[in-house]
């Protein structure tokens, strides 16, 4: 028999009486001490020092000891149920309590949070409960039930998915297969965990990790001068946080790099709020899949319920669609109910960011309050970011010819220039501006964009005059005719070289516009759809640029829909006819060979203008002009006249033979119409038979 003092009373302060309790219950109510006190002794060193039985260690283990110890702690357990709970809270009791409360947990689901949390932070608690052995989730039930007091439908009820603390992501349920108490029962994070058995209350600290402070922005308003939409969302935001109205979700997509992110932080600064980022990767650095995104999300919403906060959910698109597994491509959709009632109810402004919407449920986008698209700056702002950015390296002429691409955006410009201006004194013996254009052409060509070229000389004529083009109306006077804000539509068609593109250039400078040139090249696509796409974007770019649009070879797209071989094709055509007909800026597009048009493209042109060969007169003056600039002489009489002769000249091969003096040098203007008539030549040469000979 032992005497009074055999078993010294543990101390009841700070964690020690829930977890004392705890583990009692699990050995006497649960019958875990069959474990623990056998015939061959105690089967827990730890939990031998923790009842301070360490004495009864060397002592004989007789059956009448192991009665007695048994005996004993059992009545210790008893007086420990009977004690009114009338300590202070210790420091993680508090936490527990201050959480729930915050959140609106009910007295169920906070016992089974807080068990939760003791159970992966106290390993003794942990090691008792494994004799408990694998458990199914009705075990799990039936052994909740029993530690915490709770009846069991109090716990199926607090550990149902549509229970707050299950919405909320604070602990998640394995609730298929047979497993151990600890891994039935996971807290979100080990941090979260740390922290609340450390007695931390601030919700930014206890969601450090798994929520994050956001930055500072570093652009402002000025660069979304572009998209009057952002001031809507700025007082939108605005009135939630004012009023904290429920369910506020704003959806900003765009192509990377056109400053989702920073507008995000700059709309936060301009409230005067804090802005906090649900995290895409764990403590561990790992990726976080999209239901635990969500979940997190869900807790902060709760956490910091109450205070003027946004909330930003980066790369969106991933949280919508989870992947099915390392061997799998697929992806399998969180359930539709889960995120509809996330957008319904959460009760912070929160801000979702996405690099692409494809993926996303139509059902889902519909709930959002607006849904913004960033679209790349237009140009005027294109070049004023270069300015901001680079100006101090770049020349007002390669400012412009990198403000060329729609594509640019701030993120692009900014990192680049970052790297150059501060590696500046170490790139001395470098041209740091080379440096730069080299900087963010690779960044372009590795998000699938085409390079920024600089301008050749080889391809501008040097002498260009609208009294060199041979029409059949007057484009003096249509450009005379027109203003920038005019919506026009020219179809230039004609022989090669009698200055198509070289007057929609010319066009573009005397109204002042941007010209915003493209091929067929630039809107083929590798997939489908993708064409149809870059069309689009191609019209769009150009209203927002409010750019001269200029389509060279028109006919590779607008060819007769009868000679399409495959549905794409004819799709292309479809695309292209709706954006031309719907454009509201000026666009001139070329062709070589009219007769293939589309009868439907033809109709939807306002002017359809023929370039003809040059006149005889007009052949006379461009050839003055080119001995002139060349120091070639006054032509004679016999070039005159044997320039007269060639019925099929263009501008375009009096430049061509401009840039043969560079490498073969003429000697007088005779030498110079040699040259023209080979080009004449050449052009009219008998096409070589296809066939056999016989």
């Amino acid at each position: 028999m032992l005497n009074a003092n055999t078993i010294e009373h543990l101390p009841t302060s700070d964690n020690q009486r829930s977890l004392q309790l705890r583990i009692y219950r699990l050995l006497f109510r649960l019958g875990a001490h069959k474990q623990f006190i056998t015939q061959q002794g105690f089967g827990h060193p730890a939990l031998v020092e923790f009842f301070h039985l360490s004495h009864l260690q060397d002592q004989e283990f007789t059956a009448q000891l192991q009665q007695s110890v048994l005996r004993e702690l059992r009545q210790r357990h008893a007086e420990l149920e009977q004690q009114p709970a009338l300590l202070p809270l210790s420091d993680f009791e508090h936490a527990v309590a201050t959480l729930a409360r915050r959140i609106g947990l009910n007295a169920a689901e906070s016992a089974i949070l807080a068990f939760t949390l003791q159970l992966h932070q106290e390993l003794l608690l942990d090691e008792t409960a494994e004799w408990l052995g694998m458990m199914t989730l009705t075990k799990v039930y039936r052994v909740l039930s029993t530690l915490l007091d709770l009846s069991e439908n109090e716990v199926r009820m607090a550990l149902d998915p549509g229970s707050l603390l299950m919405q909320t992501g604070l602990i998640r349920l394995e609730s298929s297969g047979s497993h151990s108490l600890r891994n039935k029962l996971e807290p979100f994070s080990l941090t979260l965990s740390e922290r609340l058995y450390a007695g931390e209350t601030e919700p930014a600290m206890l969601l450090q990790g798994i929520i994050t402070r956001c930055t500072p922005a570093h652009l402002n308003f000025s660069d979304y001068a572009h998209l009057p939409a952002v001031n809507v969302v700025r007082q939108w935001l605005n009135y939630a946080l004012q009023s904290r109205r429920v369910g506020v979700n704003i959806l900003i997509h765009g192509r990377p790099g056109t400053g989702k992110s920073q507008l995000c932080r700059l709309l936060a600064e301009e409230l005067q709020t804090e802005i906090y980022e649900v995290a895409s990767e764990n403590e561990a650095e790992r990726p976080i899949n999209g239901s635990r995104r969500l979940n997190a999300c869900r807790a902060a919403q709760r956490f910091f319920h109450g205070e003027k906060t946004l909330l930003l959910l980066d790369e969106a698109e991933d949280v919508f669609t989870e992947s099915s597994g390392a061997l799998s491509a697929l992806s399998l959709p969180v359930p539709k109910a889960w995120i509809n009632r996330l957008l319904e109810e959460n009760m912070l402004p929160t801000l979702w960011v996405s690099n692409d919407i494809s993926s996303m449920d139509p059902a889902f986008i519909r709930r959002f309050d607006i849904v913004l698209e960033l679209t790349p700056p237009p140009l005027p702002q294109r070049e004023a970011l270069l300015r901001d950015s680079c100006g101090a390296i770049l020349t007002p002429g390669e400012i412009s010819q990198l403000a060329s691409s729609p594509w640019l955006t701030p993120a692009v410009v900014q990192r680049a220039g970052t790297v150059v201006t501060t590696l500046s004194h170490q790139l001395a013996d470098e041209k740091p501006n080379e440096s730069l254009v080299f900087l963010i052409n690779n960044t372009l060509k590795a998000q699938g964009h085409a390079p920024i070229r600089p301008t050749s000389n080889a391809r501008t004529p040097a002498l260009y005059d609208i009294a060199f083009v041979n029409s059949d109306i007057s484009l003096g006077t249509v450009t005379a005719n027109l203003a920038p804000e005019d919506a026009v539509r020219f179809c230039l068609y004609g022989p090669p070289g009698t200055g198509k593109t070289a007057w929609a250039q010319w066009l573009a400078k005397q109204l002042g516009l941007p010209l915003m040139a493209r091929k067929p090249s630039d809107f083929f696509g590798r997939y489908v759809g993708e064409s149809e796409q870059n069309i689009a974007a191609t019209f769009e770019q150009a209203r927002r640029d409010k750019a001269v649009l200029l389509l060279d070879e028109i006919d590779s797209f607008l060819a007769t829909r009868e000679e399409g071989q495959h549905r794409w094709e004819i799709s292309c055509v479809n695309e292209m006819l709706s954006q031309i007909e719907s454009f509201d800026g000026i666009m001139v597009t070329t062709t070589n060979r009219f007769e293939v048009l589309d009868a439907a493209a033809i109709r939807r042109f306002d002017l359809k203008v023929r370039f003809n060969f040059l006149c005889d007169y007009q052949s006379v003056a461009l050839l003055n002009l080119y001995c002139d600039r060349l120091q070639l002489g006054e032509p004679s009489a016999a070039a005159m006249n044997a320039l007269t002769k060639l019925s099929s000249l263009t501008p375009g091969d009096f430049f061509v033979v401009s840039r043969q003096h560079r490498v073969t040098p003429f000697h007088t203007a005779s030498d110079f119409v040699t040259a023209l008539k080979t080009e004449c030549w050449l052009k009219k040469r008998e096409k070589p038979a296809i066939g056999f000979l016989h």
